[in-house]
């Protein structure tokens, strides 16, 4: 199989910001074979890997092994450990179909032998077809609301900033709900498969912030963690551009959670969907 892009090029890419560009270097795994890479993580959150990442990294390994023109088309991943961050991460590629239209991969993250994150990829073609999609809602626009970088407050307490400028619109007190513009705080090079991992990565932002906001609940009045993560990609989006990440918490049960989001450019166009469960159990006496 062909590499369709040459991730030296995101390793050695200088934007400025240097959250960005480790950032981008993180998600350039490095390959050790035909189907296996590894790569490390970033420095933000402190004391834990987001699973943002490990799923960016992991639709990167997928996608070297896929002859192109395919492109990743949607992912289910499974959060089986908690991974750490000062050690390496080995994913392992498994060809689980090559056809005419679609390809298939599994890409197991693995820490010491045993798996952290398991993810299905499914690649297709590109073709023309029907289209349709959700309206984009009204929400504010990201210049009149403030701005902040996730990771300032975390579950394990305060972290440094990170790489993402999150402009979140106003919420109504006990909604389900939950809408913030994101985009990565400095430009990005050009190569599609750099932006598609990074929508990857910021689909897994805020994605259960409305049943926080439904139970009137902080998030260092719980213990969480995601169980799961999946995401279709409907078409290709810039991730350095504003992204409306508009999501919906339809059902809490059982000390876990559901979250679903629509991921919107400016434009309105609708680039991907994603859903999230995640547990979430009360601190006693938080």
């Amino acid at each position: 199989m062909s590499e369709r892009t040459d991730l030296a090029e995101w390793r050695a890419w200088r934007s400025g910001v240097a959250a960005v560009d480790e950032l981008v270097g993180t998600f350039a795994v490095e390959r050790l074979s035909e189907s296996t890479f590894t790569g490390h993580s970033t420095s933000v959150p402190e004391n834990r890997v987001f699973g943002g990442q490990m799923l960016a990294q992991s639709v990167v390994a997928a996608t070297m092994t896929v002859a192109p023109p395919s492109v990743a088309h949607s992912l289910h991943a499974y959060f089986v450990r908690a991974g750490r961050q000062d050690v390496p991460f080995r994913f392992a590629v498994t060809t689980l179909r090559d056809g005419r239209s679609f390809a298939v991969r599994r890409v197991d993250a693995l820490q010491d032998n045993e798996v952290v994150t398991s993810m299905t990829a499914s690649f297709h073609l590109p073709e023309d077809g029907l289209t349709h999609q959700d309206a984009m809602p009204d929400r504010p626009a990201p210049d009149d609301l403030p701005a902040r970088t996730p990771f300032l407050i975390s579950s394990d307490g305060p972290a440094r900033a990170g790489a993402v400028d999150l402009r979140a619109c106003p919420q109504e007190p006990g909604a389900a709900e939950s809408s913030v513009w994101l985009r990565v705080a400095a430009p990005l090079p050009d190569d599609p498969l750099l932006h598609q991992a990074m929508l990857v990565y910021l689909s897994d932002f805020s994605i259960l912030h409305g049943a926080f906001n439904r139970h009137r609940v902080a998030r260092e009045q719980v213990r969480t963690a995601s169980l799961d993560h999946s995401i279709w990609l409907q078409r290709p989006g810039r991730a350095d551009d504003w992204l409306l990440h508009d999501s919906r918490s339809p059902a809490a049960a059982g000390a876990r959670a559901v979250g679903r989001a629509n991921l919107f450019t400016v434009k309105g166009e609708l680039v991907a969907t994603a859903a999230q469960e995640m547990l979430v159990r009360r601190i006693p006496g938080a």
